[in-house]
């Protein structure tokens, strides 16, 4: 009897001790994370953004190299004949390809808050502050006769970093994406910019 009650007194303790292996493995499993809406749109515009660099970079490579004193006119015919290549390579490009609905309705509710308030006004004053009412087009050069909107500071540090081809630009209440060596448009946020009596709610 006894040794009989030894053996299942034994049996007892290694299933037990066998449970609490496996309740420690399951509590040991790292909790699933919780995905951040924003940073997941954000990193799948990166994605196509890197896409577009590498294309970028396909085209450029198959100009001359400007040489280092490079004219006025030597960069200007460069940054046409990029131009040139990357229109044809995106003609059936379309608004959303880069902006997509969902990184749009993120920049419409960021530039909302961005534009409210005293620092959202002057904010305002920088980008208006030489008025140009012209509708962005993809696939099209930024015009010549458009000076440059400045950027402020408040909204950059807000939108995914750029590499250094590309540039955020306002262009009247709309935000352009812009490839600085070609200076073509490449996608826009229609009415970026909130009305100045909404942005003050």
């Amino acid at each position: 009897m006894i040794k009989r009650s030894t053996a299942f007194t034994g049996a007892i303790l290694l299933i037990a001790s066998t449970l609490a292996l496996g309740s420690e493995n399951v509590d040991a499993q790292p909790a699933p994370k919780r995905v951040n809406a924003t940073a997941a749109v954000q990193a799948a515009f990166l994605k196509r953004i890197d896409a577009y660099i590498a294309l970028h970079k396909r085209l450029e490579a198959m100009l001359p190299a400007l040489p280092k004193d490079a004219t006025p006119l030597q960069i200007d015919q460069n940054q046409r004949a990029l131009a040139d290549l990357v229109i044809q390579a995106r003609k059936d490009a379309k608004p959303g390809d880069l902006f997509t609905p969902d990184l749009r309705r993120l920049i419409h509710r960021f530039m909302a808050r961005a534009f409210s308030g005293p620092r959202g006004a002057q904010a305002r004053k920088y980008v208006h502050d030489e008025p140009h009412a012209v509708m962005p087009d993809i696939n099209k050069r930024y015009p010549d006769t458009v000076p440059l909107a400045t950027m402020p500071l408040r909204v950059l540090e807000w939108l995914p970093k750029l590499p250094d081809e590309l540039e955020y630009r306002f262009v009247d209440n709309h935000l352009i994406l812009m490839d600085v060596h070609a200076h073509v448009i490449l996608d826009y946020v229609r009415n970026a910019i909130p009305p100045a009596t909404a942005a003050a709610r």
